[in-house]
């Protein structure tokens, strides 16, 4: 696998919601960025459908999530929570982010999901790596991505991130050295998840505002680490073989 990483473009996490990116590929990132790459986060809604707290509250709870990672930029496509698909306006969204900012490296959610946001995003994944790199396809944004001397952007690498339901994974990161972290980047989210300060008799309670999840949270890190040998893993897909350039990369695969 070593080739991945290699220069500095940034690494950039497409999130249907806002802390869907810390929740589900927050491992990766803190790695990523302790490694010098910028992280950028798309995060397609503004997760106003959630069931607890408000469009402003998750706004302010990413804010801290970034400075907690370190984002390069965090964008908001602004659709609508509830009713994304796998549709032309999705796929414009994206490939104006990527072309935007240009990653080698993209995260995406699985395509299976019980959330339907979720499982739309992930089923565009494949499309829009492509349409990045077609001049033709939403031409305004489309300015540099091809020249006589390069061929056009497209991504190298798209991982798809787990879920809450749980996937058999192509690939495990150990996420050890950074699982403390990745804790305090979904702690940011008070309105969401675990029993805290932001939980009372009056607002509404979810699976994710209790003691279980926060267990959940720690058991499903430590089950994929269990996998390969590791206290804390973080599990992803990918859709075709991976490229290995360098024999040491198999040799000490630890």
């Amino acid at each position: 696998m070593t080739g991945i990483w290699e220069g500095m473009s940034p690494i950039l996490c497409v999130a249907p919601h806002p802390d869907d990116a810390e929740l589900c590929a927050g491992g990766l990132l803190l790695l990523a960025r302790q490694a010098g790459h910028e992280i950028v986060v798309v995060d397609c809604t503004r997760g106003e459908m959630g069931t607890r707290g408000s469009v402003a509250e998750r706004k302010k709870e990413s804010a801290q999530a970034d400075r907690l990672l370190g984002t390069k930029a965090r964008l908001n496509l602004a659709l609508p929570d509830g009713h994304l698909h796998d549709d032309e306006r999705l796929k414009v969204a994206l490939v104006r982010a990527l072309r935007k900012f240009r990653p080698q490296v993209v995260l995406f959610p699985h395509w299976e999901d019980k959330h339907p946001d979720h499982a739309a995003v992930g089923r565009a994944a494949e499309a829009v790596a492509w349409l990045c790199g077609a001049p033709k396809f939403d031409p305004k944004s489309a300015r540099g991505i091809a020249s006589k001397d390069r061929p056009p952007y497209r991504p190298d690498l798209i991982l798809y991130y787990n879920n809450r339901y749980g996937i058999e994974p192509d690939l495990v990161v150990d996420i050890t050295p950074v699982f403390a972290r990745k804790a305090q980047l979904v702690e940011c989210y008070a309105t969401q998840f675990g029993p805290r300060v932001k939980n009372s008799k009056h607002t509404p309670q979810t699976l994710l505002s209790t003691q279980g999840f926060l267990d959940w949270f720690r058991s499903q890190h430590a089950h994929y680490g269990f996998k390969i040998g590791a206290p804390y893993g973080e599990a992803y897909c990918v859709k075709g073989p991976l490229s290995v350039r360098e024999v040491s990369a198999l040799l000490s695969p630890v």
